[in-house]
């Protein structure tokens, strides 16, 4: 076949697909009620359109609750971003689960992690205990010295429970910092 030909055969071919996807938004379209066909469901003899269940799409979503966030972090005029690694020791680029983040405060250079581990059980506050102790963000604390020596606070809000700790800080300046979280 001739070289020319070629060319003109290639270019009628190109401009017939342009003007095929060029066309298909103005299609005509006919409503569909419900767009599942009847063979993706297993019982679909015993399905009727009336009792199929309609197809919600984002406006589901939108009545959902945001999700809650598993990385704080510390605004950058208080602390720098020392580390971040995964929970599961991983460093690098983190997935989108929560990770371990490790700031050094601007003012004295003390080192604090922040963390949402997973596996523990949610901070609650026993029904017997007068005082109301440690609050973090709002939410009732705990704080407890590790065998490390490092000060550790847990609080648990909108579902998550999230960890502060620190081994130079004491409990009061560790829930001051951690209210600043954001």
């Amino acid at each position: 076949m001739p070289r020319r030909f070629e060319l003109l055969l290639t270019a009628a071919a190109t401009a017939v697909s342009l003007a095929f996807f060029a066309s298909v938004p103005y299609w005509p379209r006919e409503p569909i009620a419900n767009p599942l066909p009847s063979f993706v469901s297993s019982a679909a003899h015993a399905l009727t359109p009336s009792n199929k269940a309609p197809l919600n799409g984002p406006s589901v979503l939108a009545a959902l609750p945001p999700a809650p966030d598993l990385n704080l972090v510390l605004p950058d005029d208080l602390a720098v971003v020392v580390r971040r690694s995964g929970i599961n020791g991983e460093t690098g680029l983190i997935p989108t689960a929560a990770s371990i983040t490790t700031f050094r405060m601007r003012a004295t250079g003390d080192l604090v992690s922040v963390a949402a581990p997973t596996g523990i059980d949610a901070v609650r506050r026993v029904n017997s205990d007068a005082d109301p102790g440690l609050r973090v963000r709002g939410a009732y604390a705990i704080s407890n010295v590790d065998r490390n020596g490092s000060t550790v606070i847990r609080w648990t809000e909108n579902g998550v429970t999230y960890e502060i700790s620190s081994r130079t800080l004491d409990a009061p300046r560790l829930a001051d910092i951690a209210d600043k979280l954001r």
